[in-house]
C-alpha cells in the first residue's frame, strides 16, 4: 500500500511514528496478557486490536517509505534503512498472530477442558516474549537507521 503525502507533507515520517509506538505497545500488552491469566479475558482483545493496528501502521509505513525512497538520494544509509525495514512486517504479523492466540485461548480452553492448560499457557508466554522482543528490537534498529539516514549530513557545530 503506497501513501505518498499527508497534509502536504511526505507521509512516511508521519505514519512511521504510529508503527513505532503501536508495535512495541502491542508487544508489551501481548506479553502482559499471556503471562497474567486474570488479565487475559479482559485485556487480550485490546492487545489484539493494538497488534492489528500496529500491523496496518507498519504496512502503511513501508508503503509510504517506498514512495519516499523514490524522492530522496539513494545513499548507503537509505539502502541500509530500507533493507532493515523489510524485517518489521513479519515481526508485526507474528505479534498479531500470537496476540490472537492469547485472546482466543480462554475460549478454546473453555470448549476443550481436556487440553493441558499450564503447558499451553507457558508456550504462549514464551512465544509472546520472543515475538514481542523481536518486534520491538527490530523497530528500534530500523528507527535508528532511518534517523541516521535522515540526519547524518546535518552539521552539529554552532
Amino acid at each position: 500500500m503506497e501513501l505518498k503525502t499527508l497534509f502536504g507533507l511526505p507521509a512516511h515520517p508521519l505514519i512511521v511514528h504510529a508503527a513505532v509506538v503501536l508495535l512495541p505497545l502491542a508487544a508489551i500488552a501481548t506479553i502482559f496478557t499471556a503471562a497474567i491469566p486474570r488479565a487475559r479475558r479482559h485485556y487480550a482483545p485490546i492487545a489484539f486490536g493494538l497488534a492489528l493496528a500496529a500491523t496496518i501502521a507498519v504496512g502503511l509505513a513501508q508503503g509510504s517509505g517506498e514512495a519516499l525512497e523514490e524522492k530522496v538520494d539513494r545513499t548507503q544509509l537509505v539502502r541500509d534503512h530500507t533493507g532493515q525495514a523489510e524485517n518489521v512486517l513479519p515481526w508485526a504479523i507474528g505479534v498479531t498472530v500470537v496476540s490472537g492466540l492469547v485472546a482466543g485461548w480462554p475460549f478454546i480452553a473453555k470448549r476443550r477442558p481436556t487440553l493441558p492448560t499450564k503447558p499451553i499457557t507457558a508456550a504462549l508466554v514464551v512465544v509472546s516474549l520472543v515475538s514481542g522482543t523481536g518486534a520491538t528490537w527490530t523497530v528500534i534498529e530500523v528507527g535508528h537507521s532511518g534517523a541516521k539516514a535522515t540526519w547524518s549530513d546535518v552539521d552539529e557545530t554552532p
